[in-house]
């Protein structure tokens, strides 16, 4: 189904409308359908800047491909993994460095630590080498 220009610019009013009215979700979805760039990546930066919610707003700028901010909040999901991952007091660099095969510098947490927040063991151990790459997988997702 196509829009008409009438039908574009009915939509984009009422997108905006529910935007200034705080529903930010709906006016996302309208500005999604009707491919509105701008309006997309005005609710990516509402929601990283103002509201602090890096992952909805990642949402949006994939929406809108918009890439500067992509790249940006891709680079702090790679920090904060790599914060996890690392031992404690260990920081060497405060920029983000592309993902190496050295795996054995990584410190793992554990699902059965105390620090883990559960009380359960794992049923079964994952290996460290499992464990990154299902983190560079996950973040690789995020980046399409």
């Amino acid at each position: 189904m196509t829009l008409t220009d009438a039908q574009k610019s009915e939509l984009l009013r009422k997108g905006n409308t529910l935007f200034n009215d705080g529903k930010y979700f709906e006016a996302g979805k309208i500005f999604a359908l009707i491919g509105y760039k701008t309006g997309l990546i005005r609710l990516g930066d509402l929601f990283y800047f103002e509201k602090e919610m890096p992952l909805v707003a990642y949402g949006f700028y994939r929406n809108a491909k918009h890439q500067p901010m992509l790249d940006k909040i891709g680079e702090g999901f790679v920090f904060a993994l790599k914060c996890l991952l690392t031992a404690d007091g260990e920081t060497t660099q405060k920029t983000v460095p592309k993902y190496e095969s050295r795996v054995e510098e990584y410190k793992i947490r554990q699902s059965n630590s105390p620090d883990a927040g559960g009380t359960a063991p794992a049923a079964v151990a994952e290996s460290k080498e499992d464990k990154v790459a299902r983190a560079v997988g996950l973040l690789k997702k995020l980046a399409i």
